[in-house]
Formats: structure tokens, sequence, C-alpha cells
């Protein structure tokens, strides 16, 4: 039982000043990573990327991918990341682009790394907040902003939510300008002048969409 004249809060979780133990924590967490890809060779890529990723998030990065016996590189910001991939968005495009097309990732000298959560966000939806409570999977799964949030989707499963919508499919052969009309397992359906193609997810090097059109 407590003393009613002892504190409330409970101890502190480290002897440490706060920015020590800060720094404690993120070494930590780095070591973990490197450990999980050393013991995960398949998945090291994807790992390390995510990771990257994840710390570099609505910051400037710079990509250098694959690209028809070349490489491209891009310049964006990183809006969310996926279980295999990341999504990167400039003034004007938004790109979905898959670890396995990636060859380097950084962050540009010439960018100022500017911590990616620079306020406390202190005004919150309390209809939403008792949904996600209460029911959580019905809501969760009808909101994208809150799939990405709570879950590391997929490149195939994030796409579903880009129907109809008008696309740039960059593949190993070509550049498609056309709609998305379905998605399966193996390939992603697509609408052109022509009619009706088909790109397998393996041959996608990135898909891009205009942001204001």
């Amino acid at each position: 039982m407590l003393d009613p004249g002892s504190s409330k809060f409970s101890s502190p979780a480290s002897p440490l000043p706060a920015h020590e133990l800060k720094i404690l924590q993120e070494y930590i967490h780095h070591q973990n990573v490197q450990i999980i890809g050393e013991i995960n060779p398949l998945r090291r890529k994807e790992i390390m990327l995510s990771n990257f990723f994840k710390s570099h998030k609505n910051q400037t990065v710079k990509l250098k991918v694959h690209s028809r016996n070349q490489f491209t590189e891009m310049m964006a910001k990183t809006e969310a990341v996926g279980r295999d991939f990341v999504i990167l968005t400039t003034l004007l495009t938004k790109y979905w682009v898959p670890f396995r097309s990636i060859v380097t990732a950084e962050q540009p000298f010439d960018q100022v790394n500017v911590p990616h959560q620079q306020h406390q966000q202190v005004v919150y939806d309390e209809d939403l907040k008792q949904k996600i409570l209460l029911k959580f999977g019905k809501t969760v799964s009808q909101k994208d902003f809150l799939k990405q949030q709570f879950f590391e989707q997929t490149l195939a499963g994030h796409i579903k939510s880009l129907m109809n919508d008008k696309l740039i499919v960059e593949t190993s052969t070509a550049r498609i300008r056309s709609r998305l009309l379905d998605i399966n397992a193996q390939e992603i359906l697509l609408k052109e002048k022509g009619g009706r193609s088909s790109v397998p997810w393996s041959d996608i090097l990135w898909i891009e969409k205009q942001r204001f059109i």
C-alpha cells in the first residue's frame, strides 16, 4: 500500500537523464534492427529500408531506383511506409516505390534533418476515438489513413484504393499511362486506349499519380 505522503507517480524507467535515455533507446533500436536483418537475410533489405523511411517521415529523401538498364534518381518527401513499399510525394506527384526497386536511399546532405513530429496534436475527433475503441476493425478498415496508421499494408493491398484512377506505371520495359481496373495476386489490370493490359507485380518499378488532377 502506498504511503499517503508518497508520489502518485511510479519511479522513472531509468536513472539516466531523459536526453541520455533517448539516445540509448535509439541505439538499442538500431542494434535490434541490425540483428533482425542478420537472422532474416531474405528480408534484410525490406527491414533496413523500412527502418530508414520511418526515421525520415515527412523528410526529403533521395533514392536511386532501377529503371530499364539504368538508374533513376528520385528526390521527394516520405509520406507513408508500407510492408514492402514506400509512398513519396513531391509538389505535383505521388509515388509508390517497391523496396525491391530501390538500390540506395539517403537523406540529401543539403537538406535539414527536421524531426517529423514538430508539434503535439491536441485536437482530436472524440467520435472517431470512440469508434476505434469500440469498433476497431470496422472503423479502421473503412479509412485508408487509419490503415496506414495501424497496419503495414503491402503494395498490392494499398493500390486497391486507387481503382479507376489515372496512373503512370513504370515497368522494366515501358512507361504506361492508364486507369487501374483491377488487381490480383500476380498482376495489375490496366485500361488503355487500345484496350486492356496486365502488368506482373514483379515488373513494376514504381507507380505515379498526379496529385492535383
